[in-house]
């Protein structure tokens, strides 16, 4: 590969980052939400705090058995989101659900039916040990950024030095 093609492929690299910088810190709208508590016994109040939905499409909130499918879904509540995406909603455990391990889940689909976007988080149902509070945040895209600016930093130091040496 000639030195102007890894030139040019580095300065594409450099100027994409900062697109995939931002999708990395959430800022175009990521699909998430907080839960509070994490856990707890059958009857509890789930609070359910969201945002980067689409505006103008309901928001079905749900406490399931399948937080990737939504299938077994014990309890279900559609709201609207406001005109920025973020929505709320309260979602009580059924009296008579098992202790064990479920999801809650905020999903949305288009007028079709279509699913278009979803987001879950563990929910434990039973005695509780450990007060908790739930929804962490994904930290995954951000630390692949870092990772990807190192990477492009470390190609364009290489590439320099390759060109100063045949210079």
């Amino acid at each position: 590969m000639s030195l102007r093609v890894r030139i040019l492929l580095t300065l594409a690299a450099l100027l994409l980052l900062p697109v995939y910088s931002a999708v990395a810190s959430g800022e175009v709208g990521v699909f998430q939400f907080t839960i509070n508590p994490a856990s707890g016994p059958q009857s509890t109040a789930i609070t359910v705090t969201g945002q980067g939905a689409l505006a103008g499409l309901p928001v079905q909130v749900m406490l399931a058995v399948n937080g990737e499918t939504g299938d077994g879904a014990l309890t279900v509540v559609q709201v609207d989101p406001d005109a920025a995406g973020n929505f709320s909603a309260v979602v009580v455990v059924p009296a008579n659900t098992s202790d064990g391990r479920y999801a809650v889940r905020a999903e949305q689909r288009d007028i079709q039916g279509t699913l278009l976007r979803y987001y879950w988080a563990s929910f434990t149902v039973g005695p509780i040990l450990n007060p908790t509070t739930g929804g962490l945040r994904e930290t995954s895209l951000a630390l692949a950024a870092v990772l990807a600016a190192l990477l492009v930093g470390m190609m364009a130091f290489q590439g320099l030095r390759l060109a100063l040496r045949r210079s």
